[in-house]
């Protein structure tokens, strides 16, 4: 299901997921175009069918701090409702940028969207069952 195509970035949601795909770092958009787009994707995550929150990041082989400011918060906002952040398509570019500010330690990352989706779904049906 498509939610949201912006410039910055691509949404859609799959099984409860918000998926997020970054189109690009802010060198390529402004920095108000980037707060903008992001304070739209926190509205998103806001619904209450929603709970955990997956970045792919096959579009980007770099990204800004203000790039990254703006996805931690919606990462953190993922884990302080209770649900589970991750990243994935990450080239080695970006798995190298994620590694040396800490990011990818404090989210995990994932070869591909459909590992990300089957690790959350697997997570969330063995949180039900304990």
């Amino acid at each position: 299901m498509q939610v949201s195509n912006f410039e910055i970035f691509e949404t859609t949601i799959r099984d409860e997921k918000l998926v997020v795909i970054v189109q690009g770092s802010t060198l390529e958009f402004s920095h108000n175009q980037v707060q903008i787009e992001s304070n739209h994707l926190i509205r998103i995550f806001n619904s209450p069918e929603l709970k955990s929150v997956i970045v792919d990041l096959s579009q980007v082989d770099y990204l800004d701090s203000i790039m990254i400011s703006a996805l931690t918060r919606l990462l953190q906002l993922a884990r302080q409702t209770g649900g589970q952040a991750v990243f994935c398509n990450v080239s080695d570019r970006m798995q190298e940028v994620l590694e040396r500010i800490k990011l990818g330690t404090l989210w995990p990352v994932f070869d591909s969207l459909d590992s990300a989706v089957a690790c959350i779904t697997l997570n969330q049906q063995s949180a039900v069952s304990d």
